[in-house]
């Protein structure tokens, strides 16, 4: 996946992940990762998005909570520089490609 062709919000998003690995000590950054630096992200999308569909987003932030503390932590001197996305997420982040290619849209954005 080209980083370029994510808008803005999504990279923030994505940057947001990896500080969110990175300050739990998870050496890969995963979809919960991301998906919860999409609802914590201000003026982002997901959130309402979630609300609309009647999705309880503090129920959904507090079982996110709760797979992210189960993912172990890894410490080394290198710090970020062991830091990996797991094939999960980047599969994730290839089907919104393939689904932003599929709307004909020149970005992937965080609805995609």
């Amino acid at each position: 996946m080209d980083i370029n062709r994510l808008t803005e919000k999504a990279q923030e998003s994505l940057r947001a992940a990896q500080s969110e690995a990175i300050r739990r000590q998870h050496q890969q950054v995963d979809a919960e990762h991301l998906l919860a630096a999409l609802i914590d992200q201000e003026g982002g999308l997901t959130r309402s998005i979630l609300e609309k569909a009647n999705v309880d987003v503090g129920l959904v932030r507090q079982r996110l909570e709760s797979e992210l503390s189960k993912i172990p932590k890894v410490t080394s001197a290198t710090g970020a520089d062991n830091l990996y996305i797991t094939g999960r997420l980047n599969r994730l982040l290839v089907q919104a490609e393939d689904e932003a290619k599929k709307l004909k849209d020149d970005y992937v954005s965080v609805e995609h």
